[in-house]
């Protein structure tokens, strides 16, 4: 069942890439920080792609070496999601968004917490996966690496008050919904047979993202005179 699961994540991913390709060509949003939702919901397409089709490859070097590419694109691109954040911060209108402290600290963020994964964590993941087969599917994990994902946690707290910051403003609840369900799905553990949780909550805080800067976006265009 995880199998198919991990197939229709990734065709969701794959059509939300497609059509944030079109929306941010037809707004010419490429050079702003609204592009970096692009490349986090690529780095989720090929995840979930990658799990999805470990049973098809099979055991081996090729999947461990397609695999340990999930975990470099984890560390480079959810960090990203800090300056995805800071974007819809400005998009907001909220005042202090638009100084220069404001935007250096979202780059510091971002920047502190890829070489914090980096090095914390994905060197030696790569150099640790073993093959594991649960619910069904077929892929590498590491080895030897317990915790609280502490990068996912600051991401989660940045989004999380920047949310809260829409919801007073514009009464846009969405953002908060996603953040809060990514939060409560880490902490609750429902009785599911099933792995695919963590990622279901992961394409609904995407989508709920990527829904709130289209939002603001489409305020500010009606805005304008």
């Amino acid at each position: 069942m995880d199998v198919w699961i991990y197939f229709a994540l990734t065709l969701v991913y794959l059509i939300l890439v497609i059509r944030m390709t079109v929306a941010l060509t037809q707004r010419k949003q490429w050079l702003t920080y609204a592009s970096f939702q692009l490349f986090v919901a690529f780095s989720l397409a090929y995840d979930n792609g990658i799990i999805a089709l470990g049973n098809i490859l099979g055991e081996g070097e090729p999947l461990m070496v397609l695999s340990s590419l999930r975990f470099w694109l984890h560390a480079f691109a959810t960090p990203t999601l800090v300056l995805v954040s800071y974007h819809i911060l400005r998009s907001s209108g909220a005042k202090f968004a638009n100084n220069s402290i404001t935007n250096v600290a979202a780059w510091l963020i971002t920047l502190g917490l890829v070489f914090y994964q980096i090095v914390g964590f994905t060197i030696s993941e790569v150099k640790n996966l073993t093959v594991i087969k649960e619910y069904g599917v077929l892929r590498y994990m590491a080895e030897g690496h317990g915790g609280p994902p502490m990068m996912v946690i600051i991401v989660g707290i940045v989004l999380l008050f920047v949310s809260l910051i829409v919801l007073y403003k514009h009464k846009w609840v969405w953002l908060f919904v996603g953040t809060a369900l990514l939060f409560v799905g880490q902490l609750i553990s429902l009785p599911v047979e099933s792995g695919t949780l963590t990622n279901v909550y992961e394409l609904i805080l995407i989508l709920s993202i990527w829904r709130t800067t289209t939002f603001l976006m489409d305020s500010t265009d009606r805005r304008r005179p």
